[in-house]
This record gives structure tokens, sequence and C-alpha cells, in this order.
């Protein structure tokens, strides 16, 4: 089981209708997004208080969860706020390259700090909903939502193989590890190309042993969802 689905069936917030909790969810997301920077940040604390009370993790842990996908909210930032342009006055602050200048202006800036606040927010909002409703609980909203069975279906075994694939992955890499597989750089390629194969080598047979157990229970290509 992952870290933060443990953490979902974990929650003081668990046994709470999925239905209002989804409903809170969006509402939070729409707060995000219409409000200012100023009004989203207080969110962001107030959302950050609330998962560590209710999750109960440490701060410290939070901020881990955080730090995830950071690196990807200041690429898009920085994607945003550059500017390529031939006058150095249009720009709030610049750097000559390739005889053009590069660099932000006024509009940029506030348009990327902008955007920086609601992702981040729509993150925290994410995480709050994620940490709070078991995977179980979305799969009933989803069926209460009169979305088709076939798309529940798929949305379950993909979140069962993501499981199956991530706990054989750690195990190939740690066994990689454990006999220097990673010290340099022709032997991190040769590990890698292995890794890939044995990893879809023992998936598709425990996609098999899974397919042989449904069959024994009499499985017709119908999950019963409600």
């Amino acid at each position: 089981m992952l870290s933060i689905d443990k953490i979902a069936y974990e929650s003081k917030l668990k046994d709470v209708s999925p239905i209002l909790k989804t409903v809170c969810y969006f509402g939070l997301l729409v707060y995000m997004f219409l409000l200012s920077p100023v009004f989203q940040s207080v969110g962001i604390l107030i959302i950050a208080i609330l998962t560590i009370y209710t999750a109960r993790m440490t701060i410290v842990r939070y901020i881990k969860w955080l730090l995830v996908p950071l690196p990807f909210l200041l690429i898009s930032f920085i994607t945003i706020i550059l500017t390529v342009s031939t006058s150095k006055s249009e720009l709030f602050f610049s750097a000559h390259l390739f005889g053009r200048y590069v660099g932000a202006t006024s509009a940029s800036l506030e348009m990327g700090y902008q955007l920086f606040f609601r992702s981040f927010g729509c993150l925290a909002c994410t995480y709050f909903y994620a940490m709070s409703v078991p995977f179980n609980q979305i799969l009933y909203v989803l069926n209460k939502c009169h979305l088709p069975s076939y798309l529940i279906e798929v949305t379950m075994l993909m979140y069962r193989f993501i499981f199956i694939l991530i706990d054989e992955m750690l195990l190939i890499h740690q066994s990689q590890s454990m006999r220097f597989g990673y010290q340099t750089v022709k032997t991190s390629y040769h590990s890698l190309g292995l890794l890939f194969r044995v990893l879809f080598l023992q998936s598709m047979a425990r996609y098999k042993k899974m397919m042989i157990a449904l069959e024994m229970k009499f499985f017709n290509g119908d999950f019963p969802l409600n």
C-alpha cells in the first residue's frame, strides 16, 4: 500500500461522507481559482494545518510531500515570466543573449505570481482530499456520479496495477543497488534496462495470477461497485 493511501485509510475524516468531502474539495478549488493570492495564501495555511491534523502526520513529512511537485511548479513559473524581446525598455529585468534581451515584464511577473499561488493552492486542496478519502470512497463517488461502469472499472484496475508496478520496481532496484548496479553511468544504464525488462515480465506474471484468482471466484467481467 502506498503511503498516501495508508494515510487516507487512517485519517480522522475517513468516516465522513465521501460525497460531502468531494463537494468541499471542489468548493476549495473554486476558492483557489477565484480569489487573490493573499486569500489563497491564507487558504493554503489553513488547509495545511487541517491536513496535518486529520492525517496524523508531522509537519516535516507534509513539507516533503509538497516538495515532490514543487520543481514542476517552478519550471512552469519560470517559463511564464520569461520573455524574449528586442527592446530592453519593455522588460522589468533582462539579460542580453544572442542579440536579444531575455527577461520579464511586470505583466508576466504578475501572471506568474498569480499562477504559482493558484497552482500551489489547488495542490494543497488535492493533498487534503487524497489524504482523507480512501480509494474505495472515490469509487463510490464516481459511481454516484453515474459515470460509465467500464470507466470506473478501468480506473480501479489501473490503481491496482500502480501498486504492483511500484512494489516490483522498488524490490528490483533495491536488489540491484545491493549488487552495486548503479556505481557508474555504464552500469546504471545496464541496470535500468534490466529493471524495465524484469519489471515488465513480473508485472505480466502478477497480472496472470490475478486473472486466475478472479476466474476461481467466478468473475464474469463485471465488478460490483455498489
